[in-house]
């Protein structure tokens, strides 16, 4: 919900259109930075609204009060205190009723010293009730709402605390750091502010005006940057000139009148010369025009440098990750079922009967089988609302097809189906009763299963929900280890690769053409797991398509298999195998991490070859090694036993670029040494709060209620106590100084395969509900997110560059919370010091192209007609009802008009590009830049705009 509504502001700021004179009657729950009381009105942003609002032809009138969100929430009903000498008022008090007013907005501010915290912590600042902004933001909308559901809700985004900056700054340069945070941490802050509310509050109407964010543009990138600060700022809160608040009253009017500011409006000398000449410009900055009709509109959206890896969740029916549009892709294997008997034949055995296609579709049902059948959207979190809704489910072939389970049938059809479905325990189920009845061929295939809100992303060929796609998109390097079904894979020659067109990936993995296809997308390396039987033929294959397909500013990571040393998975086993059978059964205690080294040397040898003269600088080869067991790596860089085999014979650390170790911790709360202890320590926690509800007054319901929410409170201190003192100690101050010596001795970068959190129950623990429920809460409470933020600190002082953090998206479970984000949606303190991590510490290892890691838009438009431009990267953009306009800039932009008469434009003559029809759109091809077009009318190319092309003529 939140996404929605808050990306219309996005939206209706697209393109500029004509409107009609329209009154705004505002109330604001405002501080100094709206309304700064000085003996001018020219320090408030009221004054310069009506200003702007008059010059327009429209009206505006606003009635205000002062203060903190405490203030406001304490003081209702709201008591206004705002005065202009030119803004008329709307109400006061003492004319009754706030509801009579007809207020059209309410706006909302809060401080901006206190975004140390998310807004759904309390704040430190003068807090003794511990009330959060979000708790106290809650009450006053919920007030305005009692009293009159019309108005929208804005968040002001007023600029931050200046401190000592402003004593020391005398041009905008020297707020360089100031300004890049109001763009990304301080930014974020107020976006999970509006989020929090909208969540809370599914049925308001919220809209965030980015001010500060707006501001930090202005005063960077565009001739504004060189008004003097003292021409800005008058103190360190910071208090502004007439010019500031003019500029957030410009970055405010475009909100409340979606349109720019009129540029023809005489200003006073108070306003700095340089805005008084730039109008045009700010309008661009704040409503994303740019100046010319075929510009792109930058390089590329995103962090450019940014630090942070993740490993990506195995593709399940299970997994809360949800990556693909088409849910069909992480459908659960088949299963056959005879009647009265579930789960008569596995997806095995009726791929051995010869019963499933090249692509894994059933041709016929064995006979004997009443249904073959998969599953969807199994157990999802009840929180999880953007995956519920309706869905079409579309294929092809003569049969039947049902859903059942937690689909709600809606309509049924030859070829399509449309059903409903909420988040909750459970699967969807999708079964094929009858298929091929005629004998002829035309079995039941290529089922696919969409939401609704994505059908126009999965008509132009779009392969990733958006909403996942946010959480991953301003990554460094996704490490694709589950995606590829690393452990205990079975691949040994590359006839047995998944394709694209598998039904699903759960089936053998995700194929490296779609795993290029979502690094490109977003900019992002891949880390990629050969697998540990794969033969020469495949490991070539495959670093041929890499270099080949990747985007050539991305650089590859390839790891022979994961942990080899690890005897839980089968890659150990096997590799010990070998060993043996090459080197006879008692050669060398660790012979099978030294076949292990010597077979990642062949690895990276092949890559090396294929990438030819490209390897040094796009290739990282990475060996990796077992943590906590100092002196294990010897024999896995070093392989004595292959060295002595032949004089010619290398170290295979020879080979390499980067050593890989985890960033684990934890992993003692869940074992016999300590589990009963944790226990105890549950228990008292839980006799404590118990104690704390009955001196409450608390019984019965209330009482269990209350303890069930705070009964872990007094335990939770004490086992983030035990982490920082055992095993978080452990890894920063042992064995990652340790393995820091080692790659510095070898010349190779300490990166991280994998870490984070190991609290889980281990062996039998594991099967502790009360154990499980608490390392949930634990593992996700603000308490571990300092341990993470420790961590970080600990991981870069120790020597290490890449941090991987295992992994995306996760529901937790008795056996790990492995996911940063438990489902797509969610927010937890351990995920924010990630995310906040990540945009504010850029990489401190070697240098990249300046828009290696920057991605592309993804841009809806409204009933309108939109003009949408286009970045330099693989832009997304959905028009409307309207007559949209949009302009291509990117190599694999996906445009889809919708309804109306659009056309896009491109660089250029239409000679310079391929145009071809494929699969229902329009595919084009030129220097520098592709896109497919599905429902647009006509083609123009700048440079001969007289001569547009009709796609229906392709």
């Amino acid at each position: 919900m939140f996404y929605r509504i808050l990306y219309l502001l996005a939206v209706l700021i697209i393109g500029t259109t004509q409107t009609q004179a329209k009154d705004v009657k505002a109330y604001i729950f405002g501080n100094s930075l709206v309304h700064h009381l000085s003996d001018s009105d020219e320090t408030t942003v009221p004054h310069w609204l009506h200003v702007l609002a008059k010059s327009a032809g429209h009206g505006f009138a606003v009635d205000g009060q002062w203060g903190f969100l405490r203030n406001f929430s304490e003081d209702l009903p709201p008591k206004s205190a705002w005065s202009f000498k030119q803004v008329p008022r709307v109400w006061t008090p003492k004319q009754g009723d706030f509801a009579k007013a007809g207020f059209d907005l309410v706006m909302i501010n809060s401080a901006n010293f206190i975004q140390d915290r998310p807004a759904d912590r309390a704040t430190a600042w003068k807090n003794p009730t511990g009330r959060t902004p979000l708790q106290d933001s809650l009450v006053v909308l919920d007030w305005v709402a009692k009293a009159d559901p019309r108005p929208v809700f804005y968040i002001y985004q007023g600029w931050q605390d200046m401190s000592e900056q402003f004593k020391k700054a005398q041009t905008n340069a020297d707020l360089a750091d100031y300004y890049d945070n109001a763009k990304t941490g301080y930014f974020k802050w107020y976006q999970h502010w509006a989020k929090a509310i909208a969540k809370a509050r599914p049925d308001y109407e919220v809209r965030l005006i980015p001010v500060a964010k707006h501001l930090a543009t202005l005063f960077t990138d565009t001739p504004l940057a060189e008004i003097p600060v003292a021409d800005l700022y008058i103190d360190d809160a910071p208090h502004g000139t007439p010019t500031l608040y003019f500029l957030a009253a410009a970055i405010t009017y475009t909100a409340f009148y979606d349109e720019p500011i009129p540029t023809d409006i005489p200003l006073p000398d108070s306003i700095h010369p340089l805005v008084r000449d730039n109008l045009d410009v700010i309008n661009k900055v704040v409503l994303g025009v740019k100046h010319s009709a075929v510009q792109p509109a930058g390089d590329g959206l995103g962090l450019s440098n940014p630090a942070l890896a993740m490993g990506l969740n195995g593709i399940a029916d299970w997994s809360t990750e949800n990556p693909f549009i088409d849910l069909m892709k992480t459908a659960r294997p088949w299963v056959g079922h005879m009647p009265g008997k579930w789960g008569a034949k596995t997806a095995q055995e009726l791929q051995e009967g010869g019963y499933l296609d090249a692509a894994g579709w059933p041709t016929k049902i064995p006979e004997g089988l009443s249904a073959i059948e998969t599953f969807i959207l199994t157990d999802q979190p009840k929180d999880s609302a953007s995956i519920a809704g309706v869905y079409r489910l579309t294929y092809v072939g003569e049969g039947e097809v049902s859903v059942g389970g937690r689909a709600s049938l809606l309509s049924a059809q030859k070829g399509k189906i449309r059903f409903r479905y909420q988040p909750g325990e459970g699967p969807v189920g999708i079964a094929i009763l009858k298929t091929d009845p005629n004998g002829n061929g035309n079995y039941i295939r290529n089922i696919q299963i969409v939401h609704e809100d994505h059908i126009a992303l999965h008509q132009m060929g779009a392969l990733f929900n958006p909403d996942w796609i946010k959480l991953v998109q301003d990554l460094r390097v996704l490490r694709f280890m589950d995606w590829m079904h690393t452990n205990g894979s079975p691949v040994m020659g590359w006839e047995q690769r998944p394709k694209p067109d598998d039904y699903s990936y759960t089936r053998r993995g995700v194929p490296v053409e779609v795993m290029v296809k979502l690094v490109n997308q977003i900019g992002a390396d891949p880390w990629f797991n050969m697998p540990h039987m794969a033969d020469d033929d495949y490991v070539r294959n495959f670093a041929t398509y890499v270099k080949e397909n990747l985007a050539p500013d991305l650089y590859a990571y390839v790891e022979y298999s994961n942990e080899l040393w690890n005897f839980t998975f089968g890659q150990a086993h096997w590799a010990a195998q070998q060993a043996e059978q090459r080197w006879g059964k008692d050669a060398a205690p660790d012979a099978w991490l030294q076949f292990a080294g010597m077979r990642a040397a062949e690895v990276a040898q092949i890559w090396s070859s294929a990438f030819d003269d490209q390897a040094e600088q796009r290739l990282v080869r990475v060996i990796a090694t077992h943590t906590g067991w100092m002196g294990l790596e010897e024999g896995l860089l070093n392989a004595p036993l292959y060295l002595a085999e032949n004089s010619s014979n290398i170290e295979p650390i020879s080979w390499f670029d980067a050593y890989a170790v985890t960033g684990y911790f934890g992993l003692e709360l869940g074992m016999d040494e300590m589990a009963p202890t944790v226990l105890e320590w549950i228990e008292d926690s839980h006799k404590q709060a118990e104690q704390a509800g009955k001196e409450q007054g608390l019984a019965r319901v209330s009482l269990r209620e209350y303890v069930k929410k705070h009964g872990d409170a007094a335990a939770i201190p004490k086992a983030i106590a035990a982490l920082r003192q055992g095993s978080l100690d452990e890894l920063l101050t042992v064995l990652l100084p340790y393995h820091a010596k080692i790659a510095r001795q070898n010349g190779l970068k300490l990166v991280m395969y994998e870490g984070g959190t190991h609290v889980t129950g281990l062996a039998d623990w594991s099967n502790n509900q009360r154990l499980t429920d608490f390392f949930h809460k634990l593992n996700y409470s603000p308490g571990m997110a300092e341990i993470y933020s420790e961590l970080l600190q600990g991981w870069r002082a120790a020597g290490g560059s890449l941090f991987n953090a295992f992994v995306d998206v996760s529901a937790p479970s008795q056996y790990g919370s492995w996911g940063t984000w438990r489902y797509l949606g969610d927010e937890n303190p351990r995920a924010d010091v990630l995310a906040q991590f990540n945009q504010t510490t850029p990489a401190w290892w070697g240098k990249r192209a300046p828009d290696a890691f920057l991605h592309g838009g993804f841009y809806q438009g409204t009933a309108g007609g939109d003009e949408m431009r286009g970045t330099g990267k693989a832009d997304i953009m959905l028009g409307g009802a309207g007559d949209d306009r949009f302009f291509a800039a990117g190599p694999g932009d996906l445009i889809h008009g919708g309804a109306g008469v659009d056309h896009v434009t491109f660089p250029g003559k239409a000679a310079d590009y391929v145009i071809e029809a494929a699969d229902g759109m329009i595919e084009v091809t030129g220097p520098g830049l592709s896109a497919r077009l599905f429902a647009v009318e006509k083609m123009i190319f700048a440079d001969e705009p007289e001569r547009g092309r009709a796609t229906s003529d392709y």
